[in-house]
């Protein structure tokens, strides 16, 4: 072969390079190298991620209630959970097939992940719909290396099933004219989005609120859609979105649980603060003020430049379900955090993206060196790599940040049975029954300050015989509880105590060690360097015994030191707080 001929393998890539180009309507071979790259090490950084990603406590909270549904519990009624059922119900079965396994949180992660492609291909077609396969095509990896949704979507949490439908929901109703059965299919899709989160609300208000202003802004140019037309839409959208949340409520009354089901959805959720502080409520109307006429003429202008009544008023729907949204969402709902973003990102990768690919056309018609760069290599190609580098500065690939949850559950699961009752913040112990019903989230929080929730955790610990307390998120208890802990738990792991207490001698006799019983179980008496005898509560002391609540004297036989008092189980699973325990510091 000549030197400098091209080998036929060379060829082939040159050729599909080519026909990539042309399908996704792309600049040249360069830009669909640069996008098939891209895409490839978006996947990539994902799924490491999916490894060494630090675990949310809101991961584990929603394994817990899987877990406690495949083992027959009933959700609300076995266990507090002011979450929508329908993702923990769909779960269960496979967390049933899979079984009680430390790495369960990394299985999870990858069962969802099909849900990121399924948003991923939503994310396409509204792009293709408003604007190009090229203009789709980048959205996808826009918002995909975005750092807040790549990170919040790789997680196990239901906004990683709710926001898949909700984009679903807007596919069906931008990629096709509407009609009465395309309205129907939408508002069971949106009815799914309820049965996962009833933050559907801010779904369902802002695309009330996108039509209503895209219908002012854009009027009704197709003749069609008469006014009798949009009405039988819209009833055909309302009913067959209220199936699903009205099926879910209707199957919990049903079993005698609406009860429940109704404090813990609705009434629970109400405790939240809606007043938020005077410097924010000044931000937010300065933030409504500046940007309602931003919007209203970027609108304008999409519109006039735009071909066609139905892209403009595509384009302008996507516009005012973003802007609709956000408001909504800053405005009126009252627990604000970034995990309730995921619907909005991809919609706003799509419009970015459009407008991204419109200024690398205007570029390209510069006559200096900038035009030449971006014909080879459209902008959003350098917001991509940015993109990449922040990602990897936020969190390196190569440093694995999941180690101590799975060495919790490890541990849980080595330590307890599973009859046994457990103290955590939100159920991150995952496979055991929590002592406590109350679960310690921002709202619980703020409703046991205002007095309107009453934390009973030491008297459940006392009352269902509790000797293990997780202490991942201790900070996150109330101080009673807090304290309680303290007092009567020592630490035999860097995330777990257990029942029992450093034995100091008696201020009377002090050859005599007085302590005090709170959580009744069988203990040992242990010291970190010899064999410990003599007698307690004046009967020779041989091991393991089990010890009511209240006051107990032991007397050693000879004189020791360093002795603790531990529960039985986690000596004989060699779970002891020698390396944990600082001694008579504690209070």
């Amino acid at each position: 072969m000549a030197l400098g001929q091209a080998t036929p393998t060379t060829l082939q890539h040159i050729s599909l390079a080519r026909r990539g180009a042309t399908y996704f309507e792309m600049s040249g071979p360069g830009e669909f190298i640069a996008a098939a790259v891209l895409f490839a090490l978006m996947i990539l950084i994902r799924v490491v991620n999916i490894l060494h990603y630090r675990f949310d406590s809101d991961e584990s909270q929603h394994l817990h209630v899987i877990w406690a549904w495949a083992r027959g519990f009933v959700q609300y009624r076995d266990l507090f959970d002011n979450h929508m059922p329908l993702f923990h119900m769909m779960f269960a079965p496979i967390f049933g097939f899979i079984g009680d396994r430390a790495t369960i949180l990394y299985v999870m992660r990858f069962v969802l992940l099909p849900m990121y492609f399924v948003a991923a291909w939503c994310t396409y077609k509204i792009g293709t719909c408003l604007f190009s396969r090229r203009a789709g095509i980048w959205a996808v990896i826009l918002a995909g290396l975005y750092t807040r949704y790549h990170f919040i979507s790789l997680e196990f949490r239901t906004d990683n099933l709710w926001a898949p439908l909700w984009l679903l929901c807007i596919t069906v109703l931008v990629t096709g004219p509407l009609t009465a059965r395309r309205a129907l299919v939408a508002g069971l899709l949106l009815g799914l989005c309820f049965g996962v989160s009833m933050k559907s609300i801010l779904l369902l208000l802002s695309l009330a609120l996108a039509a209503l202003l895209t219908l002012l802004l854009v009027g009704r140019r197709n003749p069609a859609l008469s006014w009798t037309h949009l009405m039988q839409c819209m009833a055909a959208f309302v009913v067959s979105t209220a199936t699903i949340p009205a099926t879910i409520m209707i199957f919990f009354a049903l079993k005698g649980l609406w009860h429940d089901f109704r404090y813990c959805v609705f009434d629970f959720n109400l405790l939240a603060r809606g007043a938020s502080s005077l410097a924010y409520r000044i931000h937010l109307a300065l933030t409504i003020i500046i940007a309602i006429p931003i919007i209203l003429y970027v609108a304008r202008r999409m519109i006039s430049a735009t071909d066609g009544a139905g892209l403009a008023v595509r384009r302008v729907f996507i516009l005012m379900v973003c802007t609709s949204y956000f408001l909504a969402f800053k405005t009126f709902w009252p627990v604000r955090s970034h995990d309730d973003d995921p619907p909005f990102y991809p919609l706003v990768a799509v419009l970015c993206s459009g407008v991204l690919l419109a200024a690398s056309t205007k570029l390209i018609s510069f006559k200096w060196n900038a035009g030449q760069i971006v014909r080879r290599v459209p902008v959003p190609v350098f917001l991509a790599v940015g993109e990449i580098f922040v990602l990897i500065a936020m969190q390196p690939i190569w440093k694995d940040r999941t180690k101590r949850e799975t060495d919790l559950l490890r541990n849980v699961l080595t330590l307890l049975k599973p009859g046994d009752y457990v103290l955590d913040c939100k159920g991150e112990t995952v496979f055991r029954q929590r002592g406590v019903r109350a679960v310690y989230e921002t709202i619980t929080k703020s409703a046991i300050q205002r007095g309107l929730i009453l934390d009973n955790a030491p008297q459940r610990c006392v009352e269902t015989h509790t000797c293990v307390v997780a202490t991942t998120l201790i900070r996150t208890f109330p101080w009673d509880t807090r304290r309680f802990v303290k007092h009567n738990y020592v630490p035999v792991t860097a995330e777990l105590r257990v029942a029992g207490e450093e034995l100091k001698p008696s201020a009377a006799n002090p050859r005599e060690y007085d302590f005090e019983v709170t959580i009744p179980a069988s203990y040992e008496i242990i010291s970190p360097d010899e064999n410990i005898s003599g007698t307690l509560d004046g009967i020779p002391y041989n091991g393991a015994r089990f010890l009511a609540t209240g006051q107990h004297i032991f007397k050693p036989a000879s004189a020791s030191h360093a002795l603790m008092l531990l529960w039985a189980r986690a000596v004989a699973r060699h779970f002891t707080p020698f390396e944990h325990h600082t001694w008579h510091t504690e209070d």
